[in-house]
Formats: structure tokens, sequence, C-alpha cells
């Protein structure tokens, strides 16, 4: 005995879904990697990148205090600006004050030069 079909007494439940088209927004074109990253001078960002660069680096508890962030923001800042858009080798060593981050070695001495250009002509 052959079992007969049936159409669905629910046919939205069988039609299937019509591809939507999405318009891409254009937002600022890509950044060129030649040209270099320039910040203001006297921002929160450059008064961290300032304070990453010294020899005896920073503490998340002395950025904190210096910009008036939280500590899941300035970690932020390190994952997203210092490594991934400013592409800067970010350390961190362990020692009894805490956990002290610098930016290490070729990139901090390129981004130093940015800083101070960028300073000097303001």
């Amino acid at each position: 005995m052959a079992t007969k079909r049936t159409k669905s007494a629910h046919p939205s439940l069988t039609r299937t879904a019509k591809a939507v088209s999405v318009k891409k927004i254009n937002s600022a074109p890509a950044r060129s990697l030649d040209r270099p990253v320039r910040h203001r001078s006297g921002s929160k960002q450059a008064l961290v990148i300032e304070m990453l660069m010294k020899p005896e680096g920073a503490t998340i508890g002395d950025i904190m205090k210096a910009t008036d962030w939280q500590q899941h923001s300035v970690r932020g800042f390190f994952a997203g600006v210092i490594r991934k858009k400013l592409k800067l080798t970010l350390i961190s060593k362990a020692a009894e004050a805490g956990r002290i981050y610098k930016i290490s070695g070729d990139t901090a001495s390129t981004a130093s030069t940015e800083s101070t250009s960028n300073n000097t002509a303001a």
C-alpha cells in the first residue's frame, strides 16, 4: 500500500525564503599602510603610548589613573589600538607591583618619531 502525499496545511512553512539584497555602505576608504598613523598630541591615546614607551613601562593601574578608564577599557585599547590598529608589539612582564606593559623594540622608535613629528606640526 503506497502512502499518499498531501499538501501541507501551512503553505508558508514550505516556501523558501527569498534572498534579500543587502546594500553595502561605503565608509571611509581603506587606510594605506604606507602613511604613518598619527594621533593628536595631548590625547589619551598619545598619553598611553608615551607611558608604554618609557623604559620602565606602565601597569594597567597606572594607565587607569592617568586616563580615568576602567580596566576592561585599558585592555581593549591594548588589543584594538596598540596591537591591531597601530600594529605595535606590546610585551608584558610580571612584577611585584603587578604586570608591567611596554611597547618593545623597533616599533617603539617608529611610534615615537610619529608622535614627536605630530607634536611639532601642531
